[in-house]
Protein backbone atom coordinates (compact mmCIF):
# COMPACT_ATOMS: atom_id res chain seq x y z
CA UNK A 1 0.00 0.00 0.00
CA UNK A 2 1.35 3.47 -0.48
CA UNK A 3 1.63 5.91 2.05
CA UNK A 4 1.46 9.68 1.92
CA UNK A 5 3.10 12.04 4.08
CA UNK A 6 0.74 12.59 7.52
CA UNK A 7 2.89 15.03 9.43
CA UNK A 8 3.83 17.59 6.99
CA UNK A 9 4.33 21.19 7.62
CA UNK A 10 3.50 23.75 5.24
CA UNK A 11 4.39 27.38 5.44
CA UNK A 12 4.07 29.73 2.46
CA UNK A 13 6.21 32.41 4.51
CA UNK A 14 9.41 31.18 4.65
CA UNK A 15 12.08 33.06 2.94
CA UNK A 16 13.56 29.17 1.21
CA UNK A 17 10.31 28.48 -0.14
CA UNK A 18 9.94 28.10 -4.03
CA UNK A 19 7.87 27.75 -6.56
CA UNK A 20 8.23 23.97 -6.12
CA UNK A 21 6.23 23.90 -2.78
CA UNK A 22 2.81 23.69 -4.72
CA UNK A 23 4.00 20.43 -6.16
CA UNK A 24 2.80 19.05 -2.70
CA UNK A 25 -0.74 20.01 -3.32
CA UNK A 26 -0.38 19.40 -6.72
CA UNK A 27 0.04 15.74 -6.15
CA UNK A 28 -2.78 15.77 -3.28
CA UNK A 29 -5.36 16.76 -5.74
CA UNK A 30 -4.24 14.08 -7.86
CA UNK A 31 -4.33 11.57 -4.86
CA UNK A 32 -8.29 12.69 -4.49
CA UNK A 33 -9.39 12.25 -7.86
CA UNK A 34 -7.29 8.93 -7.79
CA UNK A 35 -5.62 9.51 -11.26
CA UNK A 36 -3.45 7.04 -11.00
CA UNK A 37 -5.79 4.39 -10.37
CA UNK A 38 -8.59 6.04 -13.23
CA UNK A 39 -5.24 5.94 -15.94
CA UNK A 40 -4.63 2.66 -14.75
CA UNK A 41 -7.84 1.38 -16.17
CA UNK A 42 -8.29 3.45 -19.15
CA UNK A 43 -4.89 2.80 -20.66
CA UNK A 44 -3.49 0.01 -21.91
CA UNK A 45 0.39 0.32 -23.14
CA UNK A 46 1.99 -3.03 -23.12
CA UNK A 47 5.80 -2.86 -22.29
CA UNK A 48 8.37 -4.98 -22.13
CA UNK A 49 10.18 -3.59 -18.63
CA UNK A 50 8.01 -3.12 -15.94
CA UNK A 51 9.87 -1.46 -13.76
CA UNK A 52 7.27 1.71 -14.05
CA UNK A 53 3.48 1.58 -14.18
CA UNK A 54 2.01 3.75 -16.96
CA UNK A 55 0.22 6.46 -14.88
CA UNK A 56 3.64 6.74 -13.48
CA UNK A 57 5.38 6.89 -16.36
CA UNK A 58 2.71 9.63 -17.46
CA UNK A 59 3.10 11.33 -13.86
CA UNK A 60 6.82 11.36 -14.54
CA UNK A 61 6.09 13.09 -17.68
CA UNK A 62 3.91 15.47 -16.15
CA UNK A 63 5.39 16.91 -13.30
CA UNK A 64 8.68 18.44 -15.01
CA UNK A 65 6.13 20.39 -17.20
CA UNK A 66 4.11 21.66 -14.09
CA UNK A 67 7.60 22.67 -12.30
CA UNK A 68 8.20 24.46 -15.49
CA UNK A 69 11.16 22.67 -16.45
CA UNK A 70 11.59 22.68 -20.44
CA UNK A 71 13.48 19.46 -21.14
CA UNK A 72 12.99 15.79 -20.15
CA UNK A 73 16.71 16.09 -19.65
CA UNK A 74 16.54 18.92 -16.92
CA UNK A 75 14.21 16.66 -14.71
CA UNK A 76 17.20 14.18 -14.56
CA UNK A 77 17.82 16.73 -11.36
CA UNK A 78 14.57 14.69 -9.65
CA UNK A 79 16.14 11.71 -9.74
CA UNK A 80 18.52 12.54 -6.82
CA UNK A 81 15.58 14.26 -4.86
CA UNK A 82 14.39 12.34 -2.26
CA UNK A 83 12.04 14.69 -1.06
CA UNK A 84 10.29 14.85 -4.40
CA UNK A 85 10.30 11.40 -4.65
CA UNK A 86 8.39 10.76 -0.97
CA UNK A 87 5.86 13.86 -1.46
CA UNK A 88 5.12 12.16 -5.30
CA UNK A 89 4.80 8.67 -4.12
CA UNK A 90 7.00 7.24 -7.02
CA UNK A 91 9.50 4.62 -6.32
CA UNK A 92 12.20 6.78 -8.22
CA UNK A 93 12.20 8.88 -11.21
CA UNK A 94 12.93 7.65 -14.02
CA UNK A 95 16.13 8.31 -16.18
CA UNK A 96 15.61 10.79 -19.11
CA UNK A 97 16.02 8.05 -21.76
CA UNK A 98 13.45 5.98 -20.28
CA UNK A 99 11.04 8.79 -20.57
CA UNK A 100 12.26 9.31 -24.13
CA UNK A 101 11.72 5.75 -24.99
CA UNK A 102 8.48 5.62 -23.48
CA UNK A 103 7.10 8.58 -26.20
CA UNK A 104 9.03 6.87 -29.30
CA UNK A 105 7.82 3.38 -28.44
CA UNK A 106 4.54 4.31 -27.97
CA UNK A 107 1.75 2.19 -29.99
CA UNK A 108 -0.05 4.57 -32.04
CA UNK A 109 -3.38 2.84 -30.40
CA UNK A 110 -2.04 4.50 -26.73
CA UNK A 111 -2.08 7.89 -27.85
CA UNK A 112 -5.51 7.32 -29.39
CA UNK A 113 -6.64 6.01 -25.72
CA UNK A 114 -4.48 9.08 -24.16
CA UNK A 115 -6.75 11.75 -26.22
CA UNK A 116 -10.00 9.26 -25.60
CA UNK A 117 -9.09 9.89 -22.06
CA UNK A 118 -8.89 13.59 -22.29
CA UNK A 119 -11.66 14.40 -24.02
CA UNK A 120 -13.86 12.33 -21.68
CA UNK A 121 -12.34 13.38 -18.30
CA UNK A 122 -12.50 17.04 -19.38
CA UNK A 123 -16.49 16.25 -20.74
CA UNK A 124 -17.30 15.34 -17.10
CA UNK A 125 -15.34 18.31 -15.31
CA UNK A 126 -17.43 20.23 -17.41
CA UNK A 127 -20.99 18.69 -17.11
CA UNK A 128 -20.08 18.83 -13.18
CA UNK A 129 -18.89 22.45 -13.42
CA UNK A 130 -22.31 23.74 -15.53
CA UNK A 131 -24.64 21.68 -12.77
CA UNK A 132 -22.87 23.14 -9.72
CA UNK A 133 -22.76 26.49 -10.31
CA UNK A 134 -25.64 28.68 -9.69
CA UNK A 135 -27.20 30.38 -12.89
CA UNK A 136 -26.47 33.60 -13.68
CA UNK A 137 -29.03 36.66 -12.89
Amino acid sequence: MRRSPRNLTITWNHAGLTHFGGVYFFHEFLRVLQLRHFLAQQLSYPRRNGRYSVPQMILALVYPIILGLDRIETASFLRSNGTFQYLTGLPSFPDPQTLRRFLLQAPHGFWEQLHRVKRSTAAEVHSRARTSLPPHS
